[in-house]
């Protein structure tokens, strides 16, 4: 196959991406959005925070990060990235053995679905990254439970564990359904086949649904934990009305004494 061959890379900028004001190319679809004279190839953003760019150099990466920093909600300290070599001139589109991604020619609704696999591998990063961690903060408390069959309810550790929990979950609802159409499709369903070969390449549908399952276990856990912790803060505010009731028993036998 002979052809150009140029690198993208995807970028996880944050939770949110403000489009508005940013000037899109002719015939831009609603998400990913293509903007106009963007670097290289192309520049793809998405509004929960990707931005693909194709054969941009170090100094245009660098110029639409600066460009796009302000608009991004609760950005990452570190962007989280993904990087792919892309060629063009193939008899079908189709994802080489050692990950490059060959297509028929860099016509934008092509570079609109590589985009977006790219991306949502990107974000699928992340958010692998951020359930472990809290699976991880919640294992010693899970072990302290084991051992010594309680809960230290006021522990710092446990109100993190508890809280990196909340914070999972709450983030999870908004978090990027890898397995959703891609929108170019609609208009171009003879891309269908190069969807599919991408999907397969950065493994979305398993690794979506493997984190499905980590939320599942991350929510029942929290909810065990918040059980107890309720069980053990009630279990302590029955002492206090028993010692209360005990003082005031024994205040009242001393007067009586007197």
């Amino acid at each position: 196959m002979s052809g150009t061959r140029i690198q993208a890379q995807a970028f996880l900028l944050g939770e949110r991406l403000e489009l508005r004001g940013l000037a899109r190319a002719a015939g831009s679809g609603a998400d990913p959005v293509m903007l106009r004279d963007g670097p290289g190839l192309g520049a793809f953003v998405f509004r929960w925070g990707g931005l693909v760019l194709f054969g941009a150099t170090e100094a245009e990466r660098d110029a639409m990060l600066r460009l796009l920093r302000d608009r991004i909600s609760s950005p990452l300290d570190l962007p989280v990235e993904e990087r792919a070599w892309i060629a063009d001139g193939a008899a079908r589109d189709d994802v080489a053995e050692g990950g490059e991604i060959q297509l028929i020619d860099f016509a934008p609704p092509r570079l609109a679905l590589v985009a977006e696999a790219m991306a949502k591998s990107a974000a699928l990063t992340h958010q692998e990254g951020e359930l472990a961690r809290t699976l991880d903060g919640m294992d010693p408390v899970v072990a302290s439970l084991r051992r010594t069959g309680r809960l230290a309810i006021f522990s710092r550790r446990l109100l993190r564990a508890v809280g990196d929990a909340l914070a999972a979950r709450s983030h999870a609802t908004a978090r990027v359904q890898a397995g959703d159409r891609p929108e170019t499709l609609w208009e171009h369903a003879e891309l269908e086949r190069l969807h599919q070969r991408l999907a397969e390449e950065y493994e979305l549908a398993d690794r979506s649904a493997a984190l499905d399952a980590k939320l599942v276990v991350i929510g029942e856990t929290m909810q065990t934990l918040l059980s107890l912790i309720q069980g053990q803060r009630s279990q302590v505010l029955e002492i206090a009305v028993a010692l209360f009731i005990g003082i005031e028993v024994v205040a009242t036998l001393y007067g009586l004494l007197r």
